[in-house]
């Protein structure tokens, strides 16, 4: 159980380390940024399709993995020119996001139904008095908002994507249920594998073969041990 609940948190933070350090060492930004972007999309679907070890410690790892996503993003999001109009459709999908968890509390906010065992609640106040997924919603706003900062985008516009794609996809796990456990293990496998695929390519163009082999190597790694830490032999056998 210790393995469990460390494990996957362990894993993580020594393949966080690692990109940094190599970043540094290479002095390439864009590298450590798109292999520290995806991962608490990766943990949402685990969760959801396999079960955790520990509410508490999946909302820890959930809270920390989007963390360093936000701020890798911020990293080169801020360092192109100002734009007032994507700075404003930002801060407007944010200011939906936060008031939208604010609403459902921090446990309702990472899964707590379909993964930490809370009783369905209907949520009426604002904003989901007028949108069904205002989170959904607040992070394709947040994340498409980048797009409109025409020297960011021209840089990193497939980066933006993913995120407002995996968002859609977050939907889509939604609204698939527990009757539909079993697609959203497959559909789920499947998409996070296109993503590392893709995020391999993105980076080829700008660092060694060897070395983006190497980081993809440990990327692998790392996937492998948190679906050993949130999928148990039970869940396996299951599907």
């Amino acid at each position: 159980m210790f393995a469990s609940r460390n494990g996957s948190t362990l894993a993580c933070g020594l393949f966080v380390l690692a990109v940094l350090v190599g970043a540094v060492l290479e002095q390439s930004l864009p590298r450590a940024v798109w292999l520290l972007s995806f991962w608490h999309y990766y943990l949402y679907w685990l969760a959801v399709a396999f079960g955790t070890p520990s509410f508490d410690v999946f909302k820890r790892d959930a809270v920390a993995k989007k963390t360093v996503s936000v701020g890798a993003l911020a990293s080169v999001y801020l360092a192109a020119p100002l734009d007032f109009g994507s700075l404003s459709v930002i801060a407007a999908g944010i200011t939906l996001n936060v008031r939208a968890a604010s609403v459902l509390g921090v446990d309702r906010t990472y899964y707590g139904h379909e993964v930490g065992g809370l009783p369905p609640q209907r949520i009426t106040a604002f904003p989901y008095s007028l949108v069904a997924h205002p989170m959904i919603l607040g992070n394709v706003a947040a994340f498409g908002g980048t797009l409109i900062n025409p020297t960011f985008a021209q840089d990193w516009w497939l980066l933006a994507c993913l995120h407002v794609a995996l968002n859609i996809g977050l939907l889509a796990i939604e609204l698939a249920g527990p009757r539909r456990l079993r697609t959203v293990r497959i559909g789920g496998g499947l998409v996070f594998a296109s993503v590392l695929l893709g995020v391999t390519f993105a980076v080829l163009p700008i660092t060694p073969v060897g070395v983006m082999l190497m980081a993809v190597a440990v990327a692998v790694a790392c996937a492998w041990i948190l679906y050993r830490c949130y999928a148990p032999e039970t869940a396996r056998r299951a599907s």
